[in-house]
C-alpha cells in the first residue's frame, strides 16, 4: 500500500464525474481530483509540488486532446493514462459507468501485471533455491564459480558475463567490458562495496571473497530485464552470502583433510620408528653383545669387525630416524629452496662422484629435501656402482622438473615397484631399507611426485617433480 495518495487528472468534460470514481474504489477513496486545464495554469513549482506530494498519477480523458502537460514527462509518478473514447458518442448519463468500466479494467491490469511480477519473483527464488542447493554440492573453488556463472547466465541473460580475481592483473588487464569503464572497475575493487550498478541501470558488479582471503568479481552487463535489476540485486547479495558460508566451508574442510593425512602420515612414521628401536636396534645390539662375549672366550679379529658393523648399521638407522624426524614435524611451513644450492652442498662433502648439473629452479620445500638427494646419490655409489651422474632441472608449469642419471649397473626391472616402499632392501650392501622410503614420503608431502627408469645405455635415472616457487 502506498504512503502517498493518488492523484486524478481529468479533463474537462470528464471532471464533474470525478466524485465517483473515488466513492467505490478502495485505492483510490482519498485520492485527489484536479481538471487537466486547472492543473496547466499552475506555475511550474506548485505542479512540482503537486507531484511530489502524490504518488500514482492517473489521467483519464474522453479522447486525444493534445500533448499532456509537459511537466509529467520529467516527474517520477506512476502514470496510467486512460482514454475513454466511448463517452464521445454516448449519453453524459452513462459517463460515470463508462468511466468506472475503465478504471475498472486498469486496475485488473494493474493487478495481473502485479501477480506476474510476483509469479517471475516466486520462480527466481525458486531457481535461486535450487542453485544453492547444487552449489553445497560442490567442493572445488573453481565448480563452484562456474555453476555461478551459469546461473546467472540463465537467470539475468546477460550480453556480457564475466569473472575474474582482484590479484589476477593480466586477467583485469585482458577483461572485456561493454557496459562499465574499467576506471569503475578498479575503482570499485578499491572500495568497501558489495556492488556496483553501471550508469547506465543496465548492468551491475559484485564481489566475492574466496576461501584463500583474495576476492573474485563478477561483472554482468546490459541485462535482458532492465526493469528487474534490483530484483536480481536482491537474489545476488543472498547467492553471494552463501557462497562466502560455502567457499568457507570448503577451506575448513581441506584443511581438516590435510591435517587428517598429516597426522596419518605422522602415525605411520611413528610405526616405522617403533618398529626400528624394537627389532633392527634391537638385533644390532644383540650381535654386538654376541660377537664381544665370543671375542672374550676366543679372541678373533672378526668378533670385533662384526660389533664396529652393527655398529654402523645402527648409527645409519638411527640417521633414517632424523630423516622421519622431518617427515612428523608436519607443523613447519614450506619455504623458497634454490635446488642447484642444495646440491652442490652435498657433493661438497664426502662424495667421490663425477656430478655434473644443468639448469636451476627454486622449489617449496624444508629442510629434509637434502635427504632426498644425499638417498638418491649414494644409492647410486653403493648398488649401482657409479662414477658418473648428470642432474637437469628446469620449470615446468607449476613444477621444477628433475632428471637425475648415472653410469651403473641399473635397477633390475623386478625391484623398481618395490623401491619405494618400506623397509625393502636388496643385496649384500643394503642397508636399512628406509632411505627411499622417506625421500618418496618427503616428495609426496611437498605435493610432488618421484619415480624411476632406466637411464641409455645403461644405469638409473630417478625423476622428480617439485611445486616450485612463482
Amino acid at each position: 500500500m502506498e504512503s502517498k495518495k493518488p492523484i486524478l487528472l481529468l479533463s474537462s468534460d470528464l471532471y464533474s464525474y470525478g466524485a465517483g470514481l473515488t466513492s467505490n474504489k478502495e485505492r483510490l477513496k482519498d485520492a485527489s481530483i484536479l481538471n487537466i486545464q486547472d492543473f496547466e495554469k499552475r506555475d511550474h513549482e506548485s505542479q512540482q509540488e503537486m507531484l511530489e506530494s502524490h504518488g500514482t498519477l492517473y489521467i483519464i480523458t474522453s479522447a486525444n486532446e493534445g500533448p499532456l502537460p509537459r511537466v509529467l514527462d520529467i516527474c517520477d509518478n506512476e502514470i496510467y493514462h486512460i482514454k475513454a473514447e466511448e463517452c464521445q458518442d454516448a449519453d453524459k448519463s452513462a459517463y460515470p459507468y463508462i468511466l468506472n468500466a475503465k478504471l475498472m479494467e486498469l486496475m485488473l491490469e494493474q493487478k495481473e501485471s502485479k501477480n506476474r511480477k510476483l509469479s517471475e519473483q516466486i520462480s527466481s527464488y525458486l531457481i535461486a533455491i535450487d542453485s544453492i542447493y547444487s552449489l553445497s554440492s560442490y567442493d572445488r573453488k573453481e565448480d563452484i564459480i562456474n555453476h555461478t556463472k551459469e546461473f546467472f547466465a540463465m537467470m539475468c541473460l546477460p550480453e556480457n558475463l564475466c569473472y575474474f580475481e582482484a590479484h589476477n592483473t593480466k586477467a583485469r588487464s585482458g577483461i572485456h567490458l561493454t557496459d562499465f569503464q574499467k576506471k569503475e572497475i578498479v575503482a570499485f575493487l578499491k572500495s568497501n562495496e558489495y556492488y556496483k550498478i553501471a550508469p547506465s541501470k543496465k548492468s551491475f558488479c559484485f564481489r566475492l571473497t574466496l576461501q584463500d582471503g583474495d576476492e573474485g568479481i563478477f561483472v554482468l552487463e546490459n541485462i535482458a530485464y532492465k526493469s528487474r535489476l534490483h530484483e536480481f540485486l536482491n537474489l545476488t547479495l543472498s547467492i553471494r552470502s552463501v557462497l562466502t558460508l560455502i567457499l568457507e566451508n570448503i577451506a575448513r574442510q581441506n584443511e581438516l583433510v590435510k591435517s587428517h593425512n598429516l597426522l596419518a602420515d605422522a602415525n605411520d612414521m611413528l610405526k616405522v620408528i617403533n618398529k626400528i628401536l624394537r627389532h633392527d636396534l634391537a638385533n644390532n645390539l644383540g650381535a654386538i653383545k654376541m660377537s664381544l662375549e665370543m671375542n672374550e672366550t676366543r679372541p678373533n679379529p672378526k668378533y670385533i669387525q662384526i660389533s664396529k658393523k652393527a655398529v654402523d648399521r645402527s648409527f645409519e638407522k638411527i640417521n633414517d630416524m632424523k630423516g622421519l624426524e622431518n617427515l612428523i614435524s608436519t607443523g613447519k611451513d614450506l619455504d623458497c629452496y634454490e635446488v642447484k644450492e642444495i646440491i652442490e652442498n652435498i657433493t661438497g662433502t664426502d662424495i667421490e662422484m663425477d656430478i655434473s648439473i644443468d639448469g636451476q629452479c627454486k622449489v617449496l620445500a624444508d629442510n629434509a629435501l637434502s635427504s632426498v638427494f644425499e638417498n638418491i646419490i649414494k644409492n647410486a655409489i653403493a648398488h649401482g656402482k657409479a662414477n658418473k651422474m648428470r642432474i637437469k632441472m628446469a620449470p615446468s608449469g607449476k613444477y621444477c622438473h628433475i632428471s637425475i642419471e648415472d653410469n651403473g649397473t641399473g635397477i633390475p626391472d623386478e625391484i623398481k615397484t618395490k623401491i619405494f616402499k618400506e623397509g625393502f632392501t636388496e643385496g649384500r650392501d643394503s642397508n636399512s631399507g628406509l632411505g627411499l622410503y622417506i625421500s618418496k614420503k618427503v616428495i609426496e608431502r611437498y605435493g610432488g611426485h618421484i619415480a624411476v627408469k632406466d637411464n641409455t645405455p645403461h644405469g638409473a635415472k630417478f625423476i622428480l617433480d617439485i611445486p616450485s616457487t612463482k
